[in-house]
């Protein structure tokens, strides 16, 4: 396969060193502006394209950072990556996006990659089953930044960018204490996710400022999955006193939620009124939906995220990074 056009070959054409073409090509003023000219006109003809990668090496800088998110087909983390984008641009930096899929082991793979490819930093929102934030420390040790978002990291060793889980879990839940409901069972995602507990502190607060007492009972965990939601379901209707209003952790939770009421309790489909995170659009066109949703606004929490990354990418100092963490506000939205 030919090989591309170099320096040098543009430099042995117009018989200059490779020193000037460079200098050239990137619109050096010490370059006369005729030499500029017949050097861009050659380089044009020939399409010749930079190396950027020899560039990189002698800046010891990829111009490259890493993101992990669970999955793309969550809408809500496609819109931080539109946040992170947009600083990452203006920066001239280009992003690797990858996919854990909720999967420990996929993320360590990822992890490693990243660190071998010598990123210059990451952004990660980890799986729902990661505890130990030892693979994250690896990144500390090479001198890499990490910004957490969305899910907060399980120490305090990390920066991160989320939402403010526990005001929007007690505006959530005050929302239908004030429609009149005494009985709102929370389903919750899993305990070993701080979101999870934040949003489950939000909740506690709301009833306690009702002075409503909490019952374990109408406290139920999941995995996100359906099956999941289906059996909690199941022990909350089956209670002798069910619930007439349920908060859940996500809209995906309340929609299979919805889905289970219609196959097995259609008579309790109208009377129990449902709160989540996460205001899909698609609320909307549906004839059943939460009768409000706490709204995250995931783009600033991405374009935050990246700010604080680039500003420890861009610290010269040798001091250790400040840890900053930063909680975007939420807001409820009634749906109609």
């Amino acid at each position: 396969m030919k090989k591309g056009i170099t320096l040098k070959d543009i430099a042995r054409k117009l018989n200059m060193s490779v020193s000037t073409v460079s200098k050239s090509l990137n619109n050096d003023s010490t370059i006369s502006a005729i030499t500029r000219e017949r050097v861009k006109e050659l380089a044009d003809k020939w399409n010749y394209i930079a190396n950027e990668s020899a560039r990189h090496f002698k800046l010891n800088k990829s111009f490259t950072i890493g993101l992990i998110i669970p999955d793309l087909q969550d809408h809500f983390f496609v819109k931080a990556i539109n946040g992170i984008e947009k600083i990452a641009e203006a920066e001239n930096y280009n992003i690797i996006l990858t996919q854990s899929h909720e999967n420990t082991c996929k993320e360590e793979s990822i992890v490693n990659m990243m660190i071998r490819n010598r990123v210059d930093g990451l952004i990660a929102a980890v799986t729902k089953n990661t505890i130990d934030m030892t693979l994250f420390e690896k990144f500390r040790t090479v001198g890499i930044p990490v910004i957490h978002i969305v899910r907060e990291p399980g120490n305090d060793h990390f920066s991160y960018v989320s939402v403010n889980n526990e005001e929007g879990a007690f505006k959530a839940t005050n929302f239908l204490i004030r429609k009149g409901h005494k009985r709102v069972a929370y389903i919750m995602g899993p305990k070993t996710m701080p979101i999870s507990l934040a949003r489950f502190e939000g909740y506690q607060k709301a009833l306690h400022k009702n002075r409503i007492p909490l019952d374990e009972v109408l406290i139920k965990e999941v995995d996100f999955s359906e099956k999941e939601t289906e059996k909690a379901m199941i022990a909350l209707m089956q209670l002798k006193s069910p619930p007439t209003a349920i908060f859940t952790f996500k809209n995906d939770i309340t929609l299979d939620a919805i889905a289970f009421l219609k196959k097995k309790y259609p008579d309790r489909l109208n009377v129990i009124d449902f709160t989540d995170f996460g205001n899909l659009p698609l609320f909307k066109y549906l004839d059943h939906k939460p009768v409000a949703s706490v709204e995250e606004d995931f783009y600033e929490v991405g374009r935050q995220a990246a700010v604080l990354l680039f500003e420890a990418i861009n610290d010269k100092s040798d001091s250790d990074l400040t840890i900053k963490n930063i909680k975007i506000p939420c807001r409820l939205i009634v749906n109609r």
